[in-house]
């Protein structure tokens, strides 16, 4: 849901030479009959030791609602059909990472963990930083792996493996005293079971009997991503422009765009206020249709996540910092999802508008 919705998530915090501990919450709603969650978060960060750090987190995702789970057309047009029954799962997961300094480069090495109802992943992943010597230049190297078990609560025998690599390259660029500039690429391979066991398609044609169809998708989702920041920060009124740029492509012939503008004011003793406009478009995937076509593809979904469309989602955050080491934030913003939001039009006709509200609160203390 995040990657669909594409919300702010949370980063741990990481300090270096401090230990820390945080707690935050995140409360979702989507405009009625849609889902809430419900996302408790709990991390730490401990240096020991003259050259090793240990981080960790753990969550809760509490999700109620309902949830679209039919596509028909049976009133002349394509539309999303709610469950009768309101969904109700709960998700854990928790992740321990382990890095330590050698020189100039800290190397590490993290496993995480999730488990729901009808979803179990597990992941780990190395990491190697590398500072160079003339001290305005970071790079980065990654690898990362997934091995999760896809079931379905409708359907208890169900138990598919869908399998992930992920590689990530970076650098960190000081440009001068007041800006710097990071840029990541990032790609990665994925086989095994994409079908989503809930979903299916019933379609009415007028020379034709009726049709029925489950989600149906390709084994295999081959992805790069390029994640480029931007920071400039003005001495005389104590602000800091923020923007942010990610482009992203597949197999499945999806491309997406998502650009943020942000402007960090400091405002008063250790306050400051973040105002921020972010904007999200991608193309639709090469199988995805409303309705299912005739005659029928190798391929078939009309869950509206792989349309094309576009989402703008303003927020604003209020953050304070005590000289003591207590820290306090808060995030709210709105997410509108539409097909006419995509630039330059072309939006899945029948695309149905999203709308969700959240907020995060967090706060943290270093020692």
């Amino acid at each position: 849901m995040r990657a669909a919705l594409a919300l702010p998530i949370l980063a741990v915090p990481v300090h270096g030479t401090a230990a820390e501990v945080g707690v935050s919450v995140l409360a979702y709603r989507e405009r009625s009959p849609g889902m809430k969650v419900t996302e408790p978060v709990l991390w730490m960060s401990l240096p020991f030791a003259p050259s090793w750090e240990l981080r960790a987190s753990a969550l809760v995702d509490i999700v109620t609602g309902a949830s679209p789970d039919l596509v028909s057309n049976a009133s002349g047009r394509p539309v999303q059909s709610f469950t009768g029954a309101s969904v109700s799962d709960r998700r854990q997961a928790s992740e321990v990472k382990l890095s330590r300094r050698v020189g100039d480069v800290v190397l590490s090495v993290s496993r995480a963990r999730s488990d729901e109802e009808d979803y179990r992943s597990r992941a780990f992943g190395l990491e190697a930083k590398a500072e160079l010597p003339n001290r305005t230049t970071t790079l980065v190297a990654a690898y990362g792996k997934s091995n999760d078990r896809v079931g379905s609560s409708d359907a208890p025998a169900l138990d598919e493996r869908r399998d992930t690599k992920e590689y990530l390259v970076g650098l960190a660029q000081v440009l001068s005293p007041r800006a710097v500039v990071q840029s990541n690429l990032q790609w990665s391979r994925g086989r095994g079971w994409y079908d989503d066991p809930y979903r299916f398609t019933r379609s009415f044609h007028p020379d034709a009997p009726p049709s029925f169809a489950p989600d149906h998708r390709p084994g295999e989702r081959d992805s790069i991503a390029w994640l480029t920041r931007f920071r400039l920060h003005f001495p005389a009124p104590a602000a800091t422009l923020q923007l942010d740029y990610r482009y992203y492509r597949d197999d499945w012939s999806i491309r997406a765009h998502a650009l943020e503008a942000a402007w960090s004011q400091d405002v008063g003793e250790g306050w400051s206020l973040r105002p921020a406009l972010r904007w999200y478009w991608q193309s639709a995937a090469s199988f995805y249709s409303p309705v299912i076509a005739r005659p029928e593809g190798a391929f078939q979904s009309s869950d509206q996540r792989l349309a094309a469309f576009g989402g703008l989602s303003p927020s604003l955050r209020l953050a304070w910092r005590d000289p003591g080491g207590i820290a306090v934030e808060a995030t709210a913003g709105v997410y509108r999802n539409a097909a006419n939001l995509r630039p330059g039009g072309g939006g899945t006709p029948t695309f149905e508008p999203l709308r969700a509200a959240y907020i995060l609160v967090a706060v943290s203390r270093e020692f």
